[in-house]
């Protein structure tokens, strides 16, 4: 054997003993390595909130911070080097964390279904039986950061594993340390509620300022204010009614979370408290165990500007946009006036978007809410109530999307929903009109949510494309795909849903087949209680360079959706 090949063997038999060493190939027969109980410097614990905040924020200063790997062995101790109880009138918080049984296996298996398969159930237990006083003035947090969308840790971005590990963990938890509190630890990223376990699994949440799993992200804004980037990672929790911990993860030299800095967070809650954190806001999602159900078949609409199927019997409902321009110029009124006269029901989607002139409003929420376009609502009110038609109004859609298509978009949440109540607050005299709340089903829309009393239905759109680099229509998404998903994410809010946009690109086979395979998920989910089929192309400006995707369909293609959606 040559030279060369004894000095590869060599080398890889030094790098193992070393691996082996370490505890890093423990799978081969090794002992895995005896995890730190680690002080967790970087995260201290600054403050804690309650919603609804009927007191101001306050600032933590008697809460220690530790951070330990959980082992999958009954006999699992804490090491003795450390001193991890709290002393008197001191709480602790401790992080738990499962990377697996050694750093190497790691990221071949998914430490969150070993959780949820019971595999770390001796080494839970024997946690819990070592806190002081039954875990009194302790706190148990498990994986953190869960919801960013990257992978710095094994357990991120795993939502329904995640739920079925978590609420293990917290049984046992209860069970066995029945004083310590559990705690449910997002970053408080947007879509932090998709992982939300329910209220009867977690004590606490905690959110972490400029957490550092979301340094390589650019998808969603970064808050320079530190004041305003807690506000929006507790604002994402505001469903909840449990007090959260807000880490300091990350914070620059000379930025702590202080007095002021809470001074300001709490001047932001104050704001949203008649309007976003009533009590009509904040109801657990847990306890909402009755969602709504269609008694009818489902609702067919169109927005079909080219009329060329709205002859189709099954049709009882079409799409109309309106904005100020076209209120001032009377065009809406005959487009609404010529869906009525076919005997048609009317979604209405206002977009306070184009000014009589032409020009944008970029502030336009604001200016809503000061009455500068109180004439404009007002005509607009008359005119939907003066017909017995059933109408549903949609106001400033797709809010959510971290983009600036519409001057409503990458806006303040609590700025959003005042001045989506203060719009349907002028509908006072009719009873011919529901109020539909429409965010494209993104995640975090449930930041935008108006509220229980100002919604009658929940809006999301469904289209085929995941993004707008695809040209290829056979990569178009599925519809049971796209509808799991948001689906999923407006399971907190117990409102029925119409689905006011929906649409596939391709050939008429391909389209015929997404439609077909769309009415059968429809028919399983009782929720859904219309849906409206987007009948032409879309705007060429969203699409930059890209051909704009053309979603209209043939009416053999709509009958063979129809024939199996009134199954």
């Amino acid at each position: 054997m040559s030279k060369v090949w004894w000095l590869a063997i060599a080398a890889v038999l030094a790098v193992g003993g070393f691996l082996y060493a370490m505890g890093i190939l423990g799978w081969m027969g090794g002992e895995p390595r005896i995890p730190a109980l680690l002080a967790a410097e970087d995260e201290p614990v600054r403050a804690r909130f309650v919603f609804p905040p009927a007191a101001d924020g306050q600032l933590v200063t008697n809460m220690r911070h530790l951070k330990v790997e959980l082992q999958q062995r009954d006999d699992w101790e804490f090491p003795t080097e450390f001193s991890i109880f709290p002393e008197d009138g001191q709480e602790l918080l401790l992080t738990l964390e499962t990377w697996g049984t050694n750093q190497f296996n790691t990221y071949d298996s998914n430490p969150l279904v070993d959780i949820a398969q019971g595999d770390y159930d001796g080494s839970i237990r024997q946690l819990c039986r070592q806190l002081p006083r039954q875990g009194k003035g302790i706190y148990l947090r498990l994986n953190p950061d869960m919801e960013v969308p990257v992978s710095r840790y094994p357990w991120q971005q795993f939502p329904s594993i995640y739920l079925e590990a978590f609420r293990r963990f917290a049984d046992l938890c209860h069970l066995a340390a029945p004083a310590a509190k559990v705690v449910w630890a997002p970053a408080g990223y947007p879509g932090a509620m998709e992982f939300y376990p329910g209220s009867a699994y977690i004590d606490v949440a905690s959110v972490t300022a400029r957490s550092a799993s979301e340094t390589t992200l650019d998808a969603y804004p970064v808050y320079d204010d530190l004041s305003y980037d807690i506000f929006r990672r507790l604002h994402r929790l505001r469903l909840l009614q449990v007090p959260i911990l807000v880490l300091g993860e990350g914070i620059a030299v000379g930025d702590s979370i202080d007095q002021a800095v809470l001074h300001d967070v709490n001047e932001h809650m104050v704001r949203g408290r008649v309007r976003a954190y009533g009590e009509r806001n904040t109801v657990s999602p847990s306890e909402k165990v009755e969602l709504p159900r269609r008694t009818e078949a489902i609702i067919m609409g169109l927005y079909d500007p080219s009329e060329r199927l709205l002859g189709t019997p099954e049709v009882s409902v079409e799409h109309l946009f309106a904005d100020f321009r076209s209120l001032q110029d009377g065009i809406f009124q005959k487009q609404f006036d010529d869906v009525i006269g076919r005997g048609h029901d009317v979604i209405v989607t206002f977009e306070p978007f184009y000014l009589p002139d032409g020009s944008r409003d970029p502030d336009v929420l604001e200016h809503v809410i000061q009455g500068q376009y109180d004439g404009y609502i007002r005509d607009l009110f008359i005119l939907l109530a003066g017909t017995k038609q059933r109408i549903y109004l949609r106001y400033a859609h797709e809010m959510e999307i971290p983009i600036e298509r519409y001057p409503w978009q990458s806006e303040d949440p609590l700025t959003y929903i005042e001045s989506y109540q203060y719009f349907m607050a002028a509908d006072t005299v009719s009873d011919n009109i529901a109020h539909v709340w429409g965010p494209a089903g993104d995640r975090g829309s449930e930041e935008w949510y108006p509220g229980d009393d100002w919604v009658d239905y929940v809006s999301i759109a469904i289209y085929g494309l995941p993004d707008k680099d695809i040209t290829d229509p056979t990569k178009q998404e599925s519809f049971a795909r796209i509808f799991s998903r948001k689906m999923w994410r407006m399971r907190m809010i117990d409102k029925p849903v119409f689905i006011t946009e929906f649409g596939v690109k391709g050939p008429e086979d391909y389209q015929t087949d997404w439609m077909v395979k769309a009415a059968g998920v429809l028919n399983d989910d009782q929720r859904v209680v219309g849906i409206n089929y987007f009948n032409m192309s879309d705007t060429p400006e969203a699409w930059g360079a890209i051909k704009p995707p053309d979603w209209s369909i043939s009416q053999n293609t709509l009958d063979a959706f129809l024939a199996l959606l009134q199954e």
